[in-house]
Order: C-alpha cells, then structure tokens, then sequence
C-alpha cells in the first residue's frame, strides 16, 4: 500500500523511533532518488519516527511502502530545525563540571605533596661542635644520636621517593584530565554553535504483526551529479581494446551514502504537466504579421494554506549559550535561523541588453557543396573592431556576443568572389541566420557584390522569444532541412547577381505548454544522446557528502579491433591510432571524456561519442609513440629557357616508416605537395612511388602501407617548381 501527503495520527498509537540507513540510490545528471530501508517488528498499530530529510528534498517526491504490515498513515511535516540533543547538552555541562572539580582536586593534592616534598628536603642532621649545645639554643628539639641517623635517613629518602611519584602520578592525571577538558569543551562549541537548519519529518502509522520491512524514498533535487567516464588501453600484441566504463560521482546533500546499492542514470526525471490547449486565432492586418497560434493561459486556484503551526518554547537557547561560555565564546549567538540559499542568478537570456548571436550556412553557388574555411567577418559603425569566424567543415559559422545593432557581413575566400552582406539587423537577446551562397571567380571577374537590406526586419517579430545559449549553440551546427537543423524559414530580400542569401528568423516558438529541457552538455542526459540508460555498480558503494568525486567502476569490455597508424611526418614524427569499428558492445554506451594507452604507457585524452551496437564508428587511440616516421628532402637547382630565363626546383621527398613490433603494421602515409594559383609560378607533380591517392583541391597525397615485422618500408614523391627569375616566393596556409 503506498501512501502520500498528510496524515492524522491517533493519539493512542504507541510511538517509536527506527533507524532506516541509505540501503539505494539512483544518480541522474543533476539529482537523485534515495531510498532508506528499515525492518522492525510490528505489533498492532504502531507509529515510526523516520530519519529527518533536508529541507531541498521534494516533498511531492516522498514514498512509503511497506511489506509484512499495512500503512495507515504518513505524516510529512516540515521541521524547522532537527532536534536539539538537550540530554546530551546537559551531560555534557555536568561532566565539564565534574573534570573542572577533578582538576582542581588533583591540583591542590600535587601541591600539598610538593610542599611536603620541599620540607623533606630541608631537613638535615647538625652536628654539636664545642659549647655550642643545640639543645640550650632550641630547647624543644633534642639533638639525634649518631646512631639514629641512618636510620632518620632512609627514612627521610623513602618518603621523598614516594611523594615524587605520588607528584608524578597526579601531573599525568592532571594532564589527562586537561586533554579530556578540552576534548569536551570543542564538542561544547560545536553543540552550541550548531546550526539549526530545516527539515522534513516523516512518519509512518503501520499496522500488522510481526516483521515489517519500510521503504523510504525521495527525491533530492540538487548537489548531486555523475559523469561517463572511459579508460582505452589498446594491446597491440592482441589487436585488441580494453574498455573500462565508469562514473564520477560526487554529491553533497547532508547524508553519506553508505554501502548503498548504486544506480547511475541518464533519463531525464520530470513531474506531470497539463497539457497545451490550442485557442481560437483569428487574422486581422498587423504590420509585419507571422501568424501563430498563441496559448491559452490557464490557471489554478492554489490550495488553502497550511495551518499555524503554534511555536514551540525555545528550551534549548539556554542550553547552547552555557556550551559556548563554557568553550570561551560567551559572545557569540547561537544560530536560531537557517540562513536563507542565495537567489539563482539571472540567467543571461533574461537581460534587456543581453548579447545576440549570427549565424549560418556557406554553400557554393555552382556545386551546391558546403564551403569550409570562408572567413566571415561582421563589422558595425556603432562599435570598433572586427568579429572574425571561419565556417568549419559543414559549411556553418557562428559569431556570438554581438552587442545589438546593425552589421556588415563580409564572406571570403580564394575560389570564390567576395560578398558582402550589409545592414543585419540584431536585436537584443536574438539569434538570426544568415545562409549565403557564394559564386566560383571562374565565373567572371566580379570584384564585390554587396547585398542590400531585406524589406522584412525578421529579428524583430512580435512572437519571438528569448533564445538561450544552449539553443544557440545546437542550432548553429545544424543546415536548415537537415536532421536536427530548423525546418521554418522566412526568405526575404531582393538578391544581387552573384550571391545567394537567406536569412531566416528564430523567433517563432512552439506552444507555451512545452519547454525543451536545458542540458550541460557534459551531463550525463546529454552525451546519451536520448538514451535511457542505468547501470549498476556491481557491488555496494559509499559516497560520503562534500568529500569530494569518487569513481565508480561499471563496466569492462574488451573489443577487438583493426588498428591503423596514421603518420604526418611533415608535421610530426609520431603515428597517431585511429580504429575504425563497429561497436561490439552489449549495449548503449554515452559519449565521455577517455584517458588513452597504448600498453601501459598513456597517450593522452579523447572525447569519446556515443557509442550504439552495430553502428560503425571511430575509436581514437592516442599517440604510438614507438612509431617514428622520418622525412627527408633532397633538392635540385636550374635555369631554364633561351631568353628569359626560369628558375626551376626540383623537390624529392622520401618518406621512411619503421615498425618495431613482431607483427605487421598497417600505416597510412598522409602528406602534402605544395599549389599555386598564379599563373607565371607553375607546380607540377612528377611522380609517387608507390602511386598515391591524389587531392587535386587539397594537394594531399596519401598511401596505405603494410609494413612487416620488425622492418621499414619506403614511400617518395617528387615534384618541380618553376618560376621567373629571382621572383622571391613566400609560403601561405
């Protein structure tokens, strides 16, 4: 039977306390569910006392269910402070005052002796000397018979030995004591200075007999979070990759997780909404009109308060100012309210003048291809300098934080004819996107095309909302019509011959009754690429709160894999490992951070993605070290021509790969001959030993060896380069 809320608790219920220790819980990427088990026994009703929570748990998020005995009740009240030990307290000031008399005990009794100690000292035997009689001059004392002295002696020296270890005994009781005192009056000090914060008190009226087994759960819904975490030790002897998976967990809710069955999830919990109602939307005549539909607000009555609670007398305030005078701060208040948590910053979405963002897809106008690596630079008279970007392997660019105003977009790069895009209007806390399509020079000798303003402002519609970053951020990645890209667009402007151009507004907004989640893009929902997925320490963990991350091992996988080297050796002597495989998993893995080796020695971090069975992907390995291509270049000089004379370079690279292994070593050999686009400088590619897969656009050069054990192989280029005479020639990107 599972019970929620508020209960009425009977009056003739016997009342009993149990403990109810962390027995389960589940991480998800920013919270938790724990669950507290307790077994006691049960006879007729009965009332438990459960363990108090904190105040941040959610109230609407308690349980309790029960086994071998029937609920009749919860009671779920809050608690403004956890109660104050007042026993404890008062123990504590009767045996401060019980060692304060002890002390004062001991010390006068080691005085005593030592002043008895000091007149034993003093006593010596006179010897009379002529007329001089002791007894005329001290009448009361008669003078010791010289026989009697070794005996007044060893008497004198036995009481002495015994007075200083009684004196001995007692500074070590006395310093004993003192170390408890202090030990004592720390524990005052933090008794009485200890914070009152606020709670949730549960407890639950159980009927039944015999044992009964309470679950307690709840969810906390702050402090706590998880990160995927991979370790990839590749074995080359076995070609093959060890995966070891495993999470970062940290938490600081108050509680220690002790021995606790542990979950870490990647689901996204989430209370019950309404759903949205469409309302009836009617046409008229706005000036720049988008229609949307608009969502119905629709709101509740809240509930009636919950009574007064009646304050209780605070007994206890007397009580901690005598802990704290005892431990020497009579000065100091003891803490009687909850400091209040600090107001959430206001998001950057949420400012007036918060920054905008420009973004967009370069494509080329003739071969309808994505344009990489075209600089993009957007200029405003209203502010100095220049934002610069350069559109990444997609075709996308992305210039964030540009103060609200109007721009000037200008598209660069050496195929193509330059285009600039004037008066691009950014408003406040928006995000527009400008696509561009850019015409090929070989077209014709265009210098500039400048596009002019669209005759629809579309940053500024009515009906937009604030776009936060995390928006910003997956759209700016994504082509319009592409999976995950925006599939609205509104096309406006007048386009000049030579460019292309589409910008598009973000503004429209889907039904108020939806909100799509805000994700870290390094938590846990994030990198599972919607994935549900849990997994199970294999054995019981602990998790104590505020002492720091504590990794937890989930999953060991070993995968066999075709690993190729991948050298540069015009950029660096070392091979890189890249496996390309289809995942051999038994299951979904989330993307994470990955520490990399090759055998036992590291070779450096990755960032794994997510990993699905079955589908191929690229597993990066780090740096092989033990792999060192090398790079030679022999060159040779003439001149060439009758009347006008050319310098001619003749360039032969010879490209050595070693493999110390005993096992054949695929490698890929990548490197570089050099272009050039004017026409009095030529560039010609004379050869490739072996042949060799050719980028005409790129001047990349690649070839896939297999060299054998515990040898090298060889691979060469040549190729010439002619130019006028004395032209000096520099080198660009």
């Amino acid at each position: 039977m599972l019970l929620f809320g508020l209960g009425v608790v009977a009056t003739s219920l016997v009342h009993a306390t149990t403990e109810a220790p962390i027995t389960a819980v589940t991480v998800y990427s920013d919270r938790a569910r724990v669950v507290r088990t307790a077994t006691l026994g049960v006879s007729g009703t009965q009332r438990v006392e459960l363990p108090r929570l904190p105040d941040f748990v959610d109230p609407e998020s308690i349980r309790v269910e029960a086994q071998g005995a029937e609920v009749a009740s919860v009671d779920v009240r809050p608690a403004s402070a956890p109660p104050f030990p007042q026993q404890e307290a008062r123990k504590l000031l009767d045996t401060l005052d019980r060692l304060d008399d002890t002390i004062t005990r001991v010390g006068a009794e080691r005085a005593a002796h030592e002043a008895q100690l000091a007149a034993l000292r003093r006593v010596q035997p006179v010897v009379p000397r002529g007329d001089d009689d002791l007894a005329s001059r001290v009448p009361a004392m008669a003078p010791l018979a010289p026989a009697t002295w070794g005996t007044s002696a060893a008497f004198l020296v036995d009481t002495a030995a015994k007075l200083e270890a009684r004196i001995r005994a007692l500074a070590d009781q006395s310093e004993s004591l003192r170390t408890e005192r202090s030990k004592r009056l720390e524990e005052a000090g933090q008794l009485g200075a200890r914070p009152r914060k606020p709670g949730i008190e549960v407890a639950v009226t159980l009927a039944g007999t015999g044992q009964a087994k309470v679950q307690l759960s709840y969810l906390v819904p702050q402090h706590v979070r998880w990160y995927p975490r991979y370790e990839l030790q590749l074995i080359p002897e076995q070609q093959r990759v060890q995966v070891a998976f495993s999470g970062r967990v940290s938490q600081e809710t108050g509680e220690d997780w002790e021995g606790a069955k542990l979950t870490l999830s990647t689901a996204l919990p989430s209370t019950a909404t309404a759903l949205p109602r469409l309302a009836t939307w009617k046409i008229g005549t706005t000036e720049r009109f988008i229609p949307t539909p608009k969502a119905r607000e629709e709101t509740a009555s809240p509930p009636p308060p919950l009574p007064n609670r009646i304050p209780e007398p605070d007994l206890e305030l007397e009580l901690r100012r005598q802990l704290l005078a005892r431990a020497g701060r009579p000065d100091e208040e003891p803490e009687t309210v909850a400091a209040s948590p600090p107001a959430p910053a206001q998001a950057p979405a949420d400012l007036p003048n918060a920054p905008g963002n420009i973004i967009g897809t370069v494509i080329d106008a003739q071969s309808r291809q994505v344009a990489p690596d075209v600089v993009v630079t957007a200029t405003s008279p209203s502010y100095s300098g220049e934002h610069v970007v350069v559109t990444d392997e997609q075709g996308n660019y992305r210039i964030p934080n540009l103060p609200s105003g109007v721009y000037t977009l200008r598209f660069e790069k050496e195929e193509f004819r330059p285009y600039a895009r004037a008066d691009v209007r950014l408003r406040a806390n928006r995000t527009i996107r400008v696509n561009v399509e850019l015409l090929p020079e070989s077209l014709g000798e265009v210098i500039e095309i400048t596009g002019r303003a669209p005759t629809l402002d579309v940053g500024s519609t009515t009906t937009g909302v604030p776009v936060d970053q995390e928006f910003t951020r997956r759209i700016a990645v994504s082509r319009p019509g592409a999976r995950g890209g925006s599939s609205t667009s509104f096309e406006s402007g007048t386009l000049p011959s030579g460019a292309l151009e589409v910008q598009t507004s973000v503004g429209l907004a889907p039904p108020a009754g939806w909100s799509p989640p805000r994700l870290d893009p390094r938590s846990p929902a994030a990198l599972a690429g919607g994935y549900d997925l849990a997994f199970t320490a294999p054995r019981p963990e602990t998790v104590r709160s505020g002492q720091g991350e504590r990794t937890i091992p989930l999953r060991i996988e070993s995968w066999p894999v075709q690993v190729e080297r991948q050298v540069f050796p015009a950029l660096a002597p070392d091979a890189y490992l890249v496996a390309q495989l289809k995942s051999p998993s038994r299951s979904v893995l989330p993307g994470g951070e990955a520490s990399l080796f090759v055998g036992a020695d590291p070779a450096g971090s990755a960032a794994l993605e997510l990993v699905v069975p079955g589908e191929p992907f690229t597993l990066p390995l780090g740096v092989d070290r033990s792999v060192r291509a090398a790079r030679n270049i022999r060159l040779v000089q003439s001149r060439e021509g009758l009347l006008s004379k050319d310098d001619v370079n003749t360039y032969e690279v010879t490209l050595e790969v070693p493999n110390p292994y005993n096992f054949p070593l695929p490698v890929r050999v990548v490197d570089q001959w050099p272009l050039n686009k004017d026409g009095k400088v030529e560039v010609k590619l004379v050869r490739t030993t072996p042949a060799a897969r050719q980028d005409e656009k790129t001047g990349e050069l690649s070839w896939d060896l297999v060299v054998p054990p515990s040898s090298k192989k060889t691979v060469s280029f040549e190729y010439t380069l002619r130019r006028p005479l004395d032209w000096r020639l520099y080198q660009s990107p």
